[in-house]
């Protein structure tokens, strides 16, 4: 035997026991226990955020050794965690080894008897241990420990990546699920089935399933119908039967979803094709699963909530213009969470389950279900027991829930989960059959003759339209997703933006009118984030309205997670969504009135841990002055997003110095004119065919030689020839490599719109110093940080947000002016008279020093900030996962330094300084920590022999001790002790730079402050 505590070693001791009694844990890792007891598992390593929320990271299960009953019990506990979806690792292990699984891969198909457990487990094992072998465990440490789980190094690490290759998400139970359904019903077509008779009997076989796979239906209910049968798929064997078995059903759900058309005819072999789907998934082979009890999908694990995402994913499959046409995108099960974790939290404290909740744009009903679940769980917490009562269920569901939706299918969806979500708590789940126990009617649809009775839960009608059934309750929280575009426009929400002079944006009036549906409640709604950041005056009188009459409490900004690639963590939305954002608001100001807003903008979608879902990450957490956000034409929401308060007071000084490019332009005693895109090739004005135009890709900062022009034979629309006389300046609307293209043309040339033209009657050395300061460092940083759409949208900037900048040509003197054209002269013959590109960054960096020192004024202490932005938070939006600002850190003594610096300036002629140490740095540390000790006596950056790591681990110990909470999972953390503060964050370049340091040093100046 060998002597090795692999739980110990890995961090596990921390890990729950699923037998763990309901008193010794929370209430969030008990609902994890309940789903998850019965899937062969030992323990479930959690992990615990700073507000105790606890989620699933790592299941863990031990075996005797490593045989085929072993091995069979695996394969079966790994296709439940697969099922269940929220965990990706499965560690099992024994006194000798350790075999870490994928549970994110699709399950096996066991298709004989003598089915080889050690060849085809092979497939789902990432990675395995022996615990004799010391380099390799070595590995393990690094790579699966509790610290390498909660903060995510497998997403990042080099090192990791060969693990991060075998995990592709793109595998997981409800990605697999719409595959499956979607060939499915591929296949169906194929063979001249409806496409809508085919949703139909998809849906009706996921419902079927999901109301037997939870008990809700037995032998009993299906022999009656077949003699013999068992479950659906001995139906299945049997068209006229099946038939039947949706006649009954159509009864018992109200017709709901069951409706039967008289026209629908579907043979025994399109039944088997199904059959096939839901046994196996998307497997071509003809061999079918040996054993139906280990068919892929298990529909008692499965979450009732996924239904809405895999109904809606399917249906956008298989009409792929939907999304488009309406605006509508389907919400992930993980931000629903998010948002009534926020709203609708179920710790043991929370008792009031009378709570009248609206989604206005319910869908298929996923916010409905999961905060239907949340009220019954808070009826058990007042109750101190159980809810499986059918009527106290019942009455809970219509006197709270309600829903309002447009689309026919949808809300007929909506209705089914909840009746699920309903049934799913009964004891027996049976009781619905009995006639005495009917579901009550949920659906209010005048214009569907399929409904014996209109109910009063879920509107199908338009939200911004006048529904005085829906407006005479008055809601206590209003949830949801509205859509969001603006194509393809109701006239409702364009007369309703019209009457409030909004822009013609679909969502605002849903944002609106949610606070007349909750005079006096809660409101947490979805929408694009353009709204924040749009500079049109309809998109400003909106927000003049929302921070001003309204009370707004948070808003999450997840735009960078628009773009991440299939396989990694973070991805919230599907490819075809733009940017989006949660707000948390109210109509009326609560009598606690905060004088901030709450403001999260993650700035990389590369996950800092291996949960299911969103986790907020305190690093990217701000509060924002509400008196600042109350102003429409406020610049914070985007600078905010990728730098700080630092930046955003270096840009008002800025702004404060001059007016801005437009009012410059326009001043005609400047001598300019006001700048056009060049030439439009309108197919409706084709005026001339010029006979040269210059080629956009080769035109080059500062200034382009006349090779760059190009014949053309294509058409132009007219314009204005004086416009391109020499000289003028080229402002390049794209930019690459992190900077921004102006150049200077000293010949007559046309462009394309590709670019914006700036000329007038003013000397030529004007153009060259506008040439220069637009391909400055100050204005690639103002732009970086205030355009409404790079960093947000699209990596291009519009002519209004160039015009919005100030206008620093109108503070150059002569003398600067000199310099400036001197330097930029340098540059343009060097570029005339050299085939070969030199390197002119420090010709370039004596411009920057000229503009941003002489000209602007800006103090070394500014000069950092607006470097370290450029130099990392503007090379993480452009290089994402490969960015240097994520590269593990090569000292944090300049940080140290920096940081002690601000410190002891704000304590100066105080008897106390403050001293920085600084730690030794494992390569492989997640996390670094500096130590500021507060004392008499000044004694410079103390270098501490001890390991950092080691030092972590201590914290650890003591903060989950003391606060049950995770430091490693938390990530950031300042924590006192004594005289001593010690500042935690993560072991990547962008928390460790001197900008940090000064934006950390007046946190910690504000918090001393307050304890004073």
């Amino acid at each position: 035997m060998i002597d090795f505590d692999i739980i110990e070693n890995l961090g596990l001791d921390k890990a729950v026991s699923v037998t763990s009694e309901s008193n010794q844990i929370s209430e969030s890792q008990l609902v994890v226990i309940n789903q998850v007891k019965d899937f062969g598992i030992d323990e479930i390593y959690f992990s615990t955020d700073e507000n105790h929320n606890s989620y699933p990271a790592v299941f863990l299960k031990k075996v005797e050794k490593f045989d085929d009953l072993a091995l069979r019990q695996v394969a079966i506990a790994q296709k439940k965690i697969w099922n269940f979806k929220k965990v990706i690792f499965l560690y099992v292990y024994s006194e000798t080894e350790i075999r870490i699984y994928n549970c994110a891969e699709k399950p096996l198909l066991i298709k004989s008897n003598d089915f080889d457990y050690k060849k085809e487990l092979k497939t789902l094992e990432i990675e395995s241990y022996k615990f004799k072998d010391k380099t390799k465990l070595k590995q393990l440490q690094n790579l699966f420990s509790t610290i390498a789980i909660d903060t995510g190094i497998i997403w990042t690490l080099e090192e990791a990546f060969e693990i991060r290759k075998k995990i592709s998400l793109q595998r997981r139970v409800d990605k697999y699920l719409v595959e499956s359904l979607t060939y499915t019903a591929k296949q169906l077509q194929a063979e001249g089935l409806e496409i809508n008779l085919i949703h139909k009997i998809i849906m009706r076989s996921l419902f079927l399933l999901y109301l037997e796979d939870r008990g809700a239906t037995d032998e009993k209910f299906y022999s009656e119908i077949k003699n013999g049968a068992k479950s659906y798929f001995d139906i299945l064997d049997d068209s006229d039967k099946t038939y039947s078995l949706f006649q009954k059903l159509e009864e018992y759900f109200n017709g709901n979803v069951f409706t039967l058309d008289s026209n629908e005819a579907i043979s025994r072999e399109h039944l088997q094709i199904i059959r096939k789907c839901f046994i196996n998934g998307n497997d071509n082979s003809s061999q079918q699963n040996l054993f139906e009890d280990l068919r892929l999908f298990d529909f008692s694990i499965i979450q009732i909530e996924l239904l809405s995402e895999i109904y809606e994913n399917f249906l956008s499959e298989i009409n792929p213009t939907l999304k488009q046409d309406t605006g509508t995108y389907y919400t992930p099960p993980s931000l629903v969470e998010l948002i009534l974790n926020e709203k609708l939290p179920i710790s043991r404290t929370e008792k009031n389950f009378n709570v009248k909740i609206l989604d206005p744009t319910c869908g298929s009903g996923i916010f409905l279900v999961e905060s239907f679940k949340r009220l019954v769980k808070r009826h058990e917490n007042a109750n101190a027991k159980k809810l499986t009562d059918f009527n106290e269920l019942k009455k809970l569901l219509t006197d709270n829930i309600f829903g309002v939706e447009i689309h026919p299918q949808s809300i007929k969806v909506a209705a089914f989960s909840l009746y699920l979500a309903l049934v799913d708590n009964l004891n027996p789940k049976t009781i619905w059959q009995n006639k005495d126990y009917r579901l009550p009617y949920l659906i209010n649809d005048p214009s569907d003759d399929t409904l014996v009775e209109q109910g009063n839960n879920l509107f199908r009608s338009d939200t911004i339209q006048e529904n005085p059934e829906v407006e005479k309750i008055n809601f206590d929280l209003v949830v949801g997703n509205p859509p969001f575009g603006t194509k393809n426009l109701s006239q409702t929400i364009r007369d309703y933006s019209d009457r409030y002079g909004f822009a013609k944006e679909m969502v605002l009036p849903f944002l609106h009118k949610a606070t007349t549906l909750s005079k006096n409640g809660e409101i947490a709604l979805i929408f694009n984030t353009k709204v924040l950041t749009n500079t049109n005056g309809k998109y400003q009188a909106f927000r003049e309205w929302l921070f001003n009459e309204c009370y707004v409490e948070k808003i999450y900004n997840f735009s960078i997670l628009r773009k991440v690639p299939e396989d990694f963590g973070g991805q919230l939305f599907g490819s075809a969504t733009g940017p989006i954002s949660v707000i948390f608001y109210r109509k009326n100001t609560p009598k606690k009135k905060s004088d901030t807003i709450i403001y999260y903008a993650p700035k990389t979608y590369i996950k800092s841990n291996v949960i299911e879902g969103v986790s907020i990450d305190s690093t990217d957490l701000k509060y924002l002055p509400r008196e600042e956000c109350q102003k429409p034409s406020t610049k914070i929401w985007k600078v905010a997003m990728w730098g700080g308060m630092s930046d955003f007071d270096i840009i008002n000084r800025i702004s404060k110095k001059t007016v801005s490019m437009e009012a410059f332009l326009k001043n005609t005693k400047n001598g300019w004119n006001l700048p056009r895109a060049g030439l439009n090739g309108d197919r409706e004005h084709q005026d001339f065919i010029p006979e040269e135009v210059i080629n956009s890709r080769y035109i080059q900062r500062f200034y382009t030689p006349s090779d760059a022009l190009q014949k053309n034979d294509k058409y132009f629309r007219n314009i204005d020839k004086n416009l391109f006389e020499p000289p003028f300046v080229l402002f390049k609307k794209g930019q690459k490599n992190r900077k921004l293209t102006a150049s200077f043309i000293d010949y007559f040339a046309f462009c394309t719109t590709a670019c914006y033209v700036f000329n007038g009657n003013v000397e030529s050395d004007y153009k060259k110093a506008l040439t220069a300061i637009f391909n400055s460092k100050i204005t690639t940083y103002i732009l970086f940080m205030v355009s409404s759409s790079w960093g947000i949208e699209r990596e291009q900037i519009f002519m209004d947000e160039v015009m919005d900048t100030p206008a620093i040509i109108d503070l150059l003197n002569q003398k600067n002016l000199s310099k400036i054209v001197g330097h930029f002269d340098e540059i343009m013959s060097g570029i005339k008279s050299d085939f070969f590109k030199k390197d002119y960054s420090q010709l370039e960096e004596k411009i920057d020093k000229v503009i941003l020192k002489d000209v602007l004024g800006m103090t070394d202490r500014e000069m950092v900030i607006i470097n370290d932005s450029l130099e990392y938070s503007l090379d993480l939006f452009e290089n994402k996962q490969k960015s240097k600002a994520l590269l593990p850190v090569v000292s944090v003594s300049d940080y140290s330094e920096r940081i002690s610096s601000e410190i002891n300036k704000f304590l100066n002629n105080q008897d106390i300084v403050c001293n920085a140490t600084v730690f030794k740095m494992p390569h492989f540390s997640p996390l670094m920590m500096v130590k500021l000790s507060f004392g008499t006596k000044k004694s410079g950056l103390i270098k501490s022999k001890e390991n950092v790591a080691e030092e972590l681990r201590q914290l650890d110990k003591h903060l989950w001790t003391k606060q049950s909470t995770n430091i490693y999972f938390r990530k950031k953390l300042n924590y006192k002790t004594g005289n001593e503060i010690f500042i935690v964050r993560p072991n990547q370049r962008r928390f460790w730079t001197q900008s940090m340091a000064i934006e950390d040093a007046s946190e910690l100046i504000l918090e001393i402050l307050n304890e004073v």
